[in-house]
């Protein structure tokens, strides 16, 4: 058995290859034959696309697809495995999953920690690794089932993506220009307990002994002056029982978008230190297992879905929760309202 690249191979196999879709009695690969045929492949399921066949010999085995598109209208999600087939007289025997690790292989090399798939089998692709995720419609409206199996490790990931979000504050100064009043800076959330994943979020937490919006807008003025930041939100909530002025302001990181989030927090209010306590908690009740799989729903999270991490460690760390269809799940039976002031 070998592995052929349909894109990288001589014109010889190349024709080998579509013969073989073309004795393919399936809709699908009827579709993905006019795509190669009319050289659309490419426009219609993304860039830097790949197509590989399993080989006995002469004889084309299996074939699918590793695209940045498929069938499901989600651009967060990415890379998928399609057009995923074996011919009759070689199934039963598993050859597929020589295709389908191969596929992973290759997403890996290129750095994304998942491979997404979607299908109508139940019960067919979970003895190749793969996880059920949820359902959703595709471009054509119909239900599908959607699934996802690990390639590259989520913790370089994660790890990658926090060390980005350092040189964020870094570079724009932030710490320093808040202490120059004598505001107490500490980091919070996502990135102080280590589970920043894909949403470019930074939360900071400020203290100072009053809220003076005049020498606050000084403070953001210091910040703002430099041109990689790009955009500014301001919040007042000083007279409600927040005792807090909400700063957030976006930052241009190498074209990447970061949002930072500075709450100026009334020193002896009601949240002074809350969120720190929360922070040092999560921090200390995390196993190594608990750390990946709340990273790994973060990333599976489709980005127009707007969750808080809390719910993703009261879910992991306290009821267990290990998918992200059990997660989808817990939601529901857990819908948050307010403030979540759970606390491990």
């Amino acid at each position: 058995m070998r592995i052929t690249e349909f894109f990288e191979s001589n014109e010889a196999t190349r024709e080998l290859l579509l013969q073989a879709l073309r004795q393919c009695d399936w809709d699908a690969a009827n579709f993905l034959l006019r795509l190669l045929e009319e050289g659309t492949f490419a426009e219609t399921l993304g860039g830097k696309g790949r197509l590989f066949f399993l080989l006995d010999g002469d004889v084309v085995v299996s074939f699918l697809t590793l695209t940045m598109q498929d069938c499901i209208a989600a651009p967060d999600m990415t890379p998928w495995i399609g057009f995923v087939f074996t011919f009759p007289e070689y199934r039963g025997r598993g050859n597929i999953g020589i295709l389908l690790d191969h596929a992973r292989k290759c997403a890996a090399s290129d750095g994304a920690p998942f491979v997404f798939l979607a299908t109508n089998h139940i019960g067919l692709y979970e003895k190749y690794g793969f996880i059920y995720w949820g359902n959703r419609k595709d471009i054509h409206g119909e239900d599908s089932r959607i699934y996802v199996a690990p390639a590259a490790d989520i913790m370089l990931f994660a790890e990658t993506m926090q060390e980005r979000a350092h040189e964020v504050i870094r570079q724009s100064g932030i710490r320093e220009a808040w202490k120059e009043i004598g505001a107490k800076v500490n980091q919070v959330g996502s990135l102080a307990t280590g589970l920043l994943m894909k949403h470019r979020d930074i939360d900071f937490h400020i203290y100072t002994d009053t809220l003076d919006v005049a020498e606050s807008f000084k403070v953001i003025s210091q910040i703002c002056v430099n041109p990689n930041v790009t955009r500014l939100k301001y919040r007042n909530l000083a007279a409600t029982d927040e005792a807090c002025l909400e700063w957030h302001v976006w930052y241009n990181l190498d074209g990447e978008e970061w949002q930072i989030d500075m709450i100026q927090i009334l020193l002896g209010s009601q949240f002074d230190g809350y969120f720190e306590h929360v922070t040092e908690r999560i921090k200390a009740v995390l196993t190594p297992e608990s750390r990946r799989t709340i990273l790994e729903l973060k990333y599976l999270t489709p980005a127009e879905e707007h969750i808080a991490g809390i719910e993703y460690y009261q879910a992991v760390i306290a009821d267990g929760v290990r998918t992200y269809a059990q997660f989808t799940a817990w939601r529901k039976e857990h819908p948050m309202t307010g403030i979540n002031q759970w606390c491990p």
